[in-house]
């Protein structure tokens, strides 16, 4: 009897209690009591321009648009003064700021297929630079190779109708393209390769026949193996005359 009584008497007490603090305030009744619902029955919100959160949703806390956090996730903004949207966050572009002298080359190429075809220490050539080419540390396997292409091939060159050209003959037409191993451009001279390269140059054609015909006896030109009949005269899709000037993929 005595524990009914007082928890009777507890229950009275915290009445009584909330009763006298919301008649504290008549003009404020309904909206006290609106504002204590929301706040009880609101979710945690979060804006969308800060990692904070509110209980309060009438409380918004912004970020200063002028700012711009590297962290952020949000890719664009928008200028208060211009009412333009521009691009924020952090920059996409991230380059490697090692000094040359603490990376090793893995890889070099200037003419095409020198590196592939006729240089057999690839690893030593790849970490070399042009003025170890000068130098001629690679000249004998170059030399080598060409050779070797020669005792393969000439048979066949002269089957078609070719005349091939001694391995030291051709190394001689070839040396001033390929020693050393870079792209040559010549701004005073015509465009297309040896001299840059245009993109329907027939490049690979005109390699081989620097290193496989007779080109210093005017047996042949460069520009004789691109016109056999065996290889595509041009592309099947036709350039573009603006950037990228490639054809769409296909």
């Amino acid at each position: 009897m005595l524990t009914t009584t007082k928890t009777w008497t507890t229950l009275f007490l915290a009445g009584a209690f909330a009763l006298t603090a919301c008649n504290g305030d008549d003009t404020g009744d309904t909206d006290d009591t609106a504002t204590a619902t929301a706040t009880m029955t609101s979710p945690t919100t979060t804006d969308p321009t800060t990692t904070s959160s509110s209980t309060d949703p009438t409380t918004t806390t912004t970020t200063d648009p002028t700012t711009t956090d590297p962290t952020t996730t949000d890719p664009t903004t928008t200028d208060p003064t211009t009412g333009e949207t521009e691009t924020t966050g952090a920059d996409p572009y991230v380059f490697d700021e090692t000094p040359a002298d603490q990376l090793s080359k893995v890889d070099r190429m200037g003419m095409p297929a020198i590196n592939t075809a006729v240089i057999t220490s690839k690893d030593d050539y790849n970490a070399a630079s042009p003025a170890d080419d000068a130098a001629g540390d690679f000249v004998p396997e170059i030399v080598a190779n060409i050779d070797g292409f020669h005792m393969a091939l000439d048979g066949e060159l002269m089957g078609a109708g070719l005349t091939p050209c001694p391995t030291m003959e051709c190394v001689e037409v070839a040396a001033p393209f390929v020693v050393p191993d870079t792209l040559k451009l010549d701004l005073a001279g015509d465009a297309g390769f040896p001299n840059g390269r245009k993109l329907a140059d027939p490049v690979m054609d005109v390699t081989l026949a620097l290193v496989l015909l007779d080109i210093k006896n005017g047996s042949h030109d460069p520009g004789t193996l691109a016109g056999l009949p065996l290889n595509p005269p041009a592309n099947d899709k036709e350039f573009l005359a603006d950037f990228p000037y490639l054809a769409d993929p296909h």
